[in-house]
């Protein structure tokens, strides 16, 4: 039997980009900002050798925002897929949307349109039996909206703890690294 996993992109696949100037921190948008996790290419392989459809679902509305390009976005990507494939793993499909959180779109995390479009491509898979990862709110948000199992990858004194108890949901499993988790889950089964 097949099984599924879809993984948020940044801050679980790659890392954060953070501008000293203005000191903010937000997605790379060109591919040479991308710079993958430590144990990334490590784990997608530990995740294809069990036999998961690995399917990256995330939101990327730089462009959206006219801080970049369509084609920028869609190279910076790629650049990640094959940065975390570096191992032998695949990751078997993406899936982007690239609307602003006020478009209103059904794509965008929390909404569940992404992991619908990845479900599609192994239905056979029950719904309870399929992880969500992701290092933000929105991302456990729609794991459970779409009846998965979620991971939370972040720290445990952080705001989300507010957050999470605040809408009372609470992610299945929380640690720090999608390396963590793919041990801790191949352990368990």
């Amino acid at each position: 039997m097949r099984k599924l996993i879809f993984l948020d992109r940044d801050g679980v696949l790659n890392q954060i980009v953070v501008d000293p100037e203005m000191g903010t921190v937000d997605s790379p948008i060109h591919p040479e900002q991308v710079r993958i996790i430590e144990g990334i290419p490590e784990a997608v392989r530990l995740l294809t050798e069990q036999g998961f459809h690995i399917a990256v679902v995330t939101n990327q509305p730089a462009a959206a925002k006219g801080k970049t390009t369509i084609k920028n976005l869609e190279e910076t990507h790629q650049r990640v897929v094959q940065l975390a494939q570096e191992k032998g793993g695949i990751i078997a499909s993406s899936h982007i949307c690239f609307h602003r959180a006020e478009d209103g779109c059904f794509c965008r995390k929390p909404r569940t349109q992404l992991l619908s479009s990845a479900y599609s491509l192994v239905p056979e898979v029950k719904r309870e039996e399929i992880w969500m990862v992701g290092d933000g709110i929105t991302d456990i948000e729609a794991g459970i909206a779409f009846g998965c199992k979620t991971a939370f990858l972040g720290p445990q004194k952080c705001d989300a703890c507010k957050v999470f108890s605040d809408r009372n949901i609470q992610p299945d499993f929380w640690g720090r690294s999608l390396l963590e988790f793919t041990t801790q889950l191949l352990e368990k089964n």
